[in-house]
This record gives structure tokens, sequence and C-alpha cells, in this order.
């Protein structure tokens, strides 16, 4: 029998055959993680959740490893560092969505400084919040009612702003949000001689 090709002897270095499988097995699970695929998001309804945010994807333990790096020995950060930290935490910058929710929630318009603490609580605010907010893609828990409502035309409780962060069709994305609709009109002009032509022909009058 021949021995697999990613075998490692025990005494013996890691064969190049064997990393390159555990670099595509850190590559998958890291994918997998991110929900990132070469095709885009496994499910794209579910990535374009509100409630899909990088705060949902990391604990706190995490995010205070990267807060220690960068502060140590010192418990507090600068507000205007906030950013920085949850970039560097996640390994990609924060949603504009998200960085509202911190902003709000830990009060980084103003100058100053903010400890481990008051980060640590406001991300359980947050998780909480949006834990909430991703209830509401649940539009019904039963087929029953589902089909009621179906046969009763009834208009549904959430609209697709209360649920995703992004038209999910190109319907939706007519009036996503607010804008200003210009009806531009292309009337028909037509002469003197063409109108009188037109009436006779109403008349069914031989314009000729």
């Amino acid at each position: 029998l021949k021995r697999p090709r990613s075998f490692r002897h025990p005494n013996g270095p890691p064969t190049l055959v064997h990393l390159e499988t555990e670099a595509k097995a850190f590559h998958n699970s890291f994918a997998k993680m991110q929900n990132i695929t070469a095709l885009g998001p496994k499910c794209p309804f579910t990535a374009n959740l509100l409630s899909a945010l990088g705060i949902m994807h990391f604990s706190n333990e995490e995010i205070k490893e990267t807060f220690d790096q960068m502060v140590a020995p010192d418990d507090i950060i600068s507000k205007t560092r906030v950013f920085e930290l949850l970039k560097a935490a996640y390994g990609f910058e924060p949603m504009p969505e998200e960085m509202g929710l911190f902003v709000s929630t830990l009060g980084l318009e103003e100058d100053g400084d903010t400890s481990w603490d008051e980060i640590q609580a406001g991300c359980d605010h947050i998780r909480e919040m949006v834990q909430g907010v991703g209830k509401n893609a649940a539009q019904y828990t039963s087929t029953g009612d589902m089909k009621d409502d179906l046969i009763k035309h009834r208009r549904m409780v959430k609209d697709p702003m209360d649920k995703y962060k992004a038209p999910m069709t190109e319907a939706q994305s007519i009036g996503w949000h607010e804008e200003e609709v210009f009806n531009e009109r292309f009337p028909k002009n037509s002469c003197a001689e063409t109108k009188y032509a037109d009436e006779m022909v109403k008349c069914r009058l031989d314009p000729f």
C-alpha cells in the first residue's frame, strides 16, 4: 500500500503537501466563519440582514485582545480610535451602520477617552439590540398564517428596509431610500395639417 502524500513522519519535518492541506483547511474554516465563498456569500439573505454585523461574529475577549495590544498598559482609549480598534479586531472595516450604533451607544461624537468596561458594556448592548432587529426578518412562523394573508392580500407588517441592509431585488432598489423623483414627459407634438388629417380619419373620411 502507498502512503498518502500528506503523511508526516513523526521525527521529520512536515511535507509540503501537508502544509498545503493545513493552509487550505484554515482558509476554508476562515471563509466559513466570515460567510465568504468564491461566488459570494453562501446565503445572500442572511448575509444582507440588518443583524449581519461584525460585532455579532467576534466576542468581547477577541476585541479585548486587540484593545490590550493597542493601549497596554493603559485601560483607556481615545474615542477617535474606536474605529481603528474595531478594524484591527475584525480584520476589515466595520460597516457605516455598525459605526453609527457605536457612535450613539458610546457617545463617540464627543471628545475624550473611553474605558474597556464602557466598550464591553456597549458591545453587549449593541448585540442585544441587533438580535431584536434580526427577528424582523422572520415574517411568519406558521404556514397557516402565511396562506391566510396570501389569500386575503394582507400587506406585510415589516417593510424590506426593516429587514435588509440593501435591496434584494431590482424592483426593491426603486424607492429604497427617500429620493426626489422626476417624471420626464415626452408629449406628442403634431402640426396643424397632421391634426386635421387625424380628425378626418376619425370621421372615416379619406384625407387624401
